[in-house]
C-alpha cells in the first residue's frame, strides 16, 4: 500500500541570467510532474549557497543551505543538470553536490536509494558529454542510482531561445523520457511512494 506522492526535487542552473542548463531542467521536470509526481526546481542562482566548508555546521551558514540539504534529504529522486565548463561540471554544481555531506549519517545516507537523471548543456560539440561523465562519477561516490538515459546538449546556444528555454525538438523529446524514466524507475525502487499517473510505461 503506498503512503505518499513520490517526490522529486530538480537541481541545476548557473550564475547568470538565461541559463540553458536551467531551461533544460525545468523541461525534465515538468515531464515529471506530467507523470505524477511532486516536483521541486532549486534554482542555483536564486539559492547563491556559499562555498561548502568541511568542519562548518549547518546552521552556521544561511538559511539557504538548510533549505537545500532538507530539499535533498526528502526527495525521492532528483534530476540533476550543469553547464559543461572547461571540460566538466561547472563549479556551482559541484559545490550544491558538496553539501549532501551533512547527509553522511542519516539512515539512508548521501543520495542512496534515489534515482538520479543527469543532464548537461555545453556550448561546444563534446563537453556536454564530459560533464555527464563526471556527475556519474560524483553520483556514483554519494551512492545514488544513475538512470541509464542522460541527456547531454552541444552547442546548447542553437537549441535555447534567449530565456535559456529548450526549442529544439528532438532534445525536447528526451528530456521528456529522462524526466518520465526517472520517475517509472522510482516507483519501481521505492515501493512506498508512487505517481499519481500509471500510464508511464505507455508513453514511455
Amino acid at each position: 500500500m503506498n503512503n505518499r506522492r513520490l517526490r522529486i526535487v530538480g537541481i541545476g542552473g548557473t550564475l547568470r541570467e538565461g541559463s540553458t542548463s536551467l531551461g533544460a531542467l525545468r523541461w525534465a521536470l515538468t515531464a515529471a510532474k506530467e507523470a505524477g509526481a511532486d516536483t521541486e526546481l532549486l534554482d542555483l542562482q536564486e539559492l547563491n549557497l556559499p562555498m561548502y566548508e568541511p568542519g562548518r555546521a549547518l546552521q552556521e551558514y544561511e538559511p539557504e543551505a538548510e533549505q537545500f540539504v532538507e530539499a535533498l534529504r526528502g526527495a525521492d529522486a532528483v534530476l540533476l543538470s550543469t553547464a559543461a565548463y572547461h571540460g566538466t561540471l561547472a563549479g556551482v554544481t559541484k559545490n550544491a553536490l558538496d553539501f549532501a555531506q551533512f547527509m553522511a549519517r542519516d539512515e539512508e545516507p548521501y543520495l542512496q536509494d534515489k534515482v538520479v537523471g543527469l543532464i548537461a548543456t555545453a556550448g561546444g560539440d563534446l563537453a556536454g558529454a564530459n560533464a555527464v561523465a563526471a556527475m556519474v562519477h560524483a553520483v556514483h561516490a554519494l551512492r545514488g542510482t544513475v538512470a541509464p538515459l542522460t541527456v547531454a546538449i552541444p552547442q546548447a546556444w542553437k537549441q535555447a531561445n534567449g530565456d535559456g528555454d529548450i526549442s529544439d525538438k528532438g532534445y525536447g523529446e528526451r528530456l521528456d523520457k529522462l524526466g518520465r524514466l526517472v520517475i517509472e524507475m522510482t516507483a519501481r525502487l521505492r515501493p512506498e511512494v508512487e505517481p499519481e499517473a500509471q500510464s508511464l510505461r505507455a508513453s514511455a
